[in-house]
C-alpha cells in the first residue's frame, strides 16, 4: 500500500483506495500542479459516501456513469487525486463527511 499522506493531520482522517474514489476528471478539472512538483499533499481529501441508487436520466444513462462501483465521491481536492495516480500512490489521505 503505497500512501500519499497529508502534513496537516486531521483526528478523523484514514487513507483512502483511490480505486474506490469517484472524481472529476483531469481532462476537465486539471491536476495539481503543487502536489507532482513536490510530491507533498497539505490537507485531505474530503469525501462523501455514495449511498443508495443511481439516479437513471433519459435513455437509460446514468447521471453520474463515474459513479458506478465508487464507494465515495471527493467533495474537496479533486485535482489532486490524478496528481497522486500519476505520483504512483495506490491510497490517498482523506476525511469522510457523513
Amino acid at each position: 500500500m503505497n500512501v500519499l499522506r497529508s502534513q496537516v493531520k486531521k483526528k478523523n482522517s484514514q487513507y483512502l483506495d483511490i480505486d474506490d474514489l469517484a472524481y472529476i476528471s483531469p481532462e476537465a478539472r486539471g491536476i495539481n500542479e503543487d502536489v507532482l512538483e513536490t510530491g507533498i499533499l497539505i490537507n485531505p481529501i474530503v469525501v462523501y459516501p455514495i449511498s443508495g441508487e443511481l439516479r437513471m436520466g433519459t435513455g437509460g444513462v446514468y447521471y453520474r456513469q463515474g459513479c458506478v462501483g465508487k464507494k465515495y465521491l471527493v467533495h474537496k481536492g479533486n485535482s489532486r487525486v490524478p496528481a497522486a495516480l500519476e505520483l504512483g500512490y495506490t491510497h490517498i489521505e482523506g476525511i469522510i463527511d457523513d
